[in-house]
């Protein structure tokens, strides 16, 4: 399967509602009680970003040159270019960057179509890479690999980078194969029902496309990180109450060191 086949039901999101689809909450999609304004869901991205760029200056973060995987329609970018010198906004959906296109125009924001997951700079040219709420829709756990991946050859020396993504735990000891197995079959029927939505939509039985979820276990994100050449190696659970976030929110902050 192609990554852009894989990556379908987003790239859908970006012409059926894209505003709903960056920020789902209930009754904000089109046709529903209070959907989103312009106005109101870039304006709704600032307390969040002040948060997240919060924790990331308390790391240490270089706020020279940041790449943003999966930007959207731009509801966190519009803020990442007030704290960086320079924006690179990647993103699979053309709906998203055009919607994108239709609000924000900074100068020192460059938007990035792309049918790989790749990152699209070269070699040790950004000190940073931030995503919020992406690595959760991966169909496949190898895009998340390719990404991470990617942001360490673009990332200078003693770069960082911040990512959003779900983490377990399992358990160590005689119940740690059980606690596996539960999250593989649990995965499993995720797939199953994002599978059936998606035929769904297709047949025009859903008004919208399906959103998938996935989880990352945290012993192997940290393994997988250090192999590659991160150190410092944190996964930090954001704690904040805003329109969008509620609740708790991991987030793994790492440094390049070779």
């Amino acid at each position: 399967m192609t990554f852009l086949k894989e990556n379908e039901e987003w790239r859908e999101w970006g012409h059926v509602d894209p505003l709903y689809a960056v920020a789902s909450l209930s009754g904000r999609e089109r046709g529903g009680i209070r959907p989103w304004t312009a106005s109101e869901f870039y304006a709704s991205g600032a307390d969040d970003w002040q948060v997240f760029m919060s924790a990331w200056r308390r790391y240490g973060v270089r706020a020279d040159c940041c790449v943003e995987i999966g930007c959207g329609a731009g509801r966190l970018t519009a803020h990442l270019a007030g704290d960086f010198l320079e924006v690179h906004a990647l993103d699979v959906s053309g709906g998203m960057l055009e919607e994108f296109r239709k609000h924000i125009h900074l100068p020192n924001v460059v938007l990035h179509y792309i049918t790989r997951a790749e990152i699209p700079l070269p070699d040790t040219s950004a000190t940073a890479v931030f995503s919020s709420h992406v690595f959760q829709h991966f169909p496949d756990i190898k895009i998340a690999c390719s990404y991470f991946d990617e942001a360490h050859r673009v990332l200078t020396l003693h770069g960082t980078i911040m990512i959003h993504l779900p983490v377990t735990m399992w358990p160590s000891g005689r119940v740690r194969p059980i606690h596996r197995a539960l999250d593989a079959a649990t995965a499993t029927l995720s797939r199953a029902g994002a599978l059936c939505r998606e035929a769904a939509f297709k047949a025009g039985l859903r008004k919208q496309p399906t959103m998938r979820g996935r989880w990352y276990e945290a012993s192997w994100l940290h393994g997988y990180l250090k192999e590659l050449g991160f150190k410092d190696i944190q996964i930090n659970v954001l704690y904040h109450e805003s329109e969008m976030a509620h609740g708790c929110h991991g987030f793994v902050l790492a440094r390049k060191v070779k």
